[in-house]
């Protein structure tokens, strides 16, 4: 099937207006279903102002291989404009209302006509007036027009709406969908949750982030709103009752677990655990659980996994925790968690004791703050005897580093601040929006403020670390999850200060190191084998990353719940960790590409990457340069993880 078409509506003609059926291989003629096409194609273009367009066909049969090719040819030709738009109905209201009607509308006077935002800036304006007290608000379509006047070829816009009445919240009933009906629960711990109280002026949106309050709760399986207006044979009540449903879960739970997940850079781990929950521990919603696991990402080590003098990767932790869902307003929760933490890497184990304190406050809909006090007690054990490069200073350093962590025991009391913007439209594989995160933390400042008290601290380092984390998602199909562009801008900065800026015996833990490399990183390199300057296991104090990803649902079409589920990926990254901001340089980024699969499960997609080096900065070297079969493919490296690699 070729098309001849004027620019801009070429991608919506395809996926919009096209059927489904026609231009699959192997699909037999049908007239009708070609007629149905073409005019549903004409139709589209009339909804978005194209009224003189021409939709014209011709088929070429071929006898030799019994097929037909279809040329369909559009001339869009003038697209109407928007001459008047006019609100009627809409008299007797606040002026907030109005305000905020008047505010970023989806279509203007002036605007190319589209039905589509004219649906939509109906929409937007009906739930204007449901979140402002007018529940029962109708956008009247017989009283409402959309006028062409062949003289201009142009529209005016008539658009009827009608508030109703203002509503308030009535009474608010508690009732448990459960037998037999727990006790433990309180009507009050329910209401704490409840963005709206008796009397206040109905909001819909009000309504829907209280189901969502609830349910964050985690102690319930599902928990609903119902709402009951007043009878309309009673024109004067205006209180809408509503009532307060709620399914709760198990309090008590003990389950054993198989662990397959990704950590911190998106490297696949998998292990075992098992795990201990109390839902609505003591009252009030809380939720106390304790959790033992163990995680590696090889069994070759196994049972001497922990010994620090191999080369296996795996971390083992007991943590108890205590989620306390409302502190001062249901907008803000706190959790409390102790662990005790067996951390291996290549060149060291880390033993934990771990106590953390935590606060979630939800700023607007889409914007989340996190704040953290971490105090940890850490002792490192260095691996006796690691390859390093004695020429280099940055391993010069990294061996200092360890050996002094290695000596001393740590004391680190971390404050952390993290701002979160969420407006993408699915948790585990969004198709549009963005995530933007900024993270700041700061070690040191109650371990020097309690010196003055207790001399004989543990040792302890002052430092800053900042991070931050971008991402972007653009469906390329307009709507249809085909084709998904997503975008990665990810980096950091630590340094010491104070006392230990200039103190040679004090590190950074390494913990709190920057690593590059792996499935969440440059997918060329392997979890912590990349770095600008020195061992790579050694990390560093700069970041930068960037990634770039083309995400195709390539058996969409079949819709058979199974094949429809697989993505294809093709990528490109760039990136790597420094020293140091001074030793940051452009031919120190390090560049990969690849391709891999994506298989959508109730738990996010199951993901396998494949990446190649493109550019490599410790031997300055393309992808050109280097042997294909003998260099390139012998170095690529496969990466296995849950969820989307950013």
């Amino acid at each position: 099937m070729q098309t001849q078409v004027t620019p801009g509506f070429l991608n919506k003609f395809l996926y919009n207006s096209i059927s489904e059926r026609l231009g699959r291989k192997n699909e037999y003629l049908d007239g009708k279903i070609l007629g149905d096409d073409v005019s549903h194609l004409r139709q589209f273009y009339n909804d978005h102002g194209f009224q003189d367009v021409r939709v014209d066909t011709s088929l070429t049969f071929s006898r030799q291989d019994t097929t037909v090719e279809i040329l369909i040819r559009i001339q869009e030709g003038y697209r109407s404009l928007i001459d008047m738009l006019t609100y009627k109905g809409i008299i007797n209201v606040p002026d907030i209302v109005n305000e905020e009607v008047s505010a970023d509308p989806k279509i203007v006077k002036g605007d190319p006509f589209n039905k589509i935002l004219i649906e939509e800036e109906v929409k937007r304006v009906l739930q204007i007036l449901k979140n402002d007290g007018y529940a029962r608000a109708t956008f009247v379509r017989d009283s409402s027009s959309m006028t062409y006047y062949t003289s201009t070829r142009n529209y005016s816009l008539l658009l009827w709406l009608n508030p109703g009445k203002l509503y308030r919240f009535g009474d608010i009933t508690v009732q448990q969908e459960q037998e037999p009906i727990r006790d433990d629960i309180s009507d009050e711990d329910l209401l704490h949750q409840l963005d709206y109280k008796k009397g206040e002026v109905y909001s819909l949106e009000n309504l829907t982030v209280s189901e969502k309050n609830l349910n964050r709760i985690g102690i319930f399986d599902r928990a609903w709103i119902e709402t009951r207006f007043p009878n309309s044979e009673k024109p004067e009540s205006i209180f809408v009752a509503t009532n307060v449903k709620v399914r709760p879960r198990n309090k008590h739970e003990l389950a054993p677990e198989i662990l397959f997940s990704s950590d911190d850079n998106n490297n696949f781990t998998f292990g075992a655990g098992l795990g201990y929950t109390n839902r609505n521990f003591l009252g009030g919603g809380r939720t106390f659980s304790t959790r033992l696991r163990f995680r590696t990402q090889n069994f070759r080590a196994f049972p001497d996994v922990f010994n620090a003098n191999n080369n296996a990767i795996a971390n083992a932790d007991l943590t108890f925790e205590l989620l306390q869902p409302y502190i001062f307003s249901n907008k803000v929760k706190g959790t409390w968690s102790f662990s005790a933490i067996a951390d291996k890497q290549n060149f060291y184990i880390n033993r934990i004791l771990q106590n953390k304190f935590g606060f979630t406050d939800r700023f607007a809909e889409f914007t989340t703050g996190f704040l953290d006090w971490t105090l940890q007690l850490v002792s490192l054990e260095k691996k006796s005897k690691i390859d390093a490069d004695s020429t280099n200073p940055a391993d010069l350093q990294g061996l200092r580093d360890l050996a002094l962590q290695d000596s001393l025991q740590q004391f680190n009391s971390i404050l952390s601040f993290t701002i979160q913007r969420d407006m993408t439209n699915d948790i585990f594989s969004p198709s549009r929006g963005f995530i933007h995160s900024l993270t700041i933390e700061e070690s040191g400042l109650l371990p020097l403020v309690l010196k003055k008290w207790q001399a004989d601290l543990p040792k302890f380092t002052q430092f800053y670390r900042t991070s931050f984390l971008l991402r972007w998602y653009l469906d390329l199909t307009d709507g249809n999850r085909f084709s998904i562009l997503a975008l990665k801008l990810k980096g950091g900065f630590e340094g010491k200060y104070g006392e230990s800026f200039s103190d040679s015996i004090r590190a950074i833990p390494q913990t709190y190191r920057f690593y590059a490399g792996g499935g969440g990183s440059v997918r060329g390199w392997r979890s912590r084998e990349l770095s600008a300057g020195g061992n790579p296991q050694f990390g560093g104090n700069v970041l930068a990353e960037a990634s770039v990803e083309i995400r195709t649902n390539i058996l969409q079409s079949l819709r058979d719940d199974f094949w429809d589920k697989l993505w294809t990926v093709v990528f490109l990254d760039a990136g790597n960790v420094w020293p140091d901001a001074r030793d940051l340089q452009v031919q120190g980024v390090a560049l990969a590409a690849g391709f891999g699969i994506r298989y959508d499960t109730f738990f996010g997609p199951f993901r396998i990457d494949y990446g190649l080096q493109v550019y490599d900065p410790r031997n300055g070297l393309w992808i050109t340069q280097r042997q294909f079969w003998g260099e390139t493919l012998r170095t690529g490296v496969i990466h296995f993880g849950i969820g989307h690699s950013f």
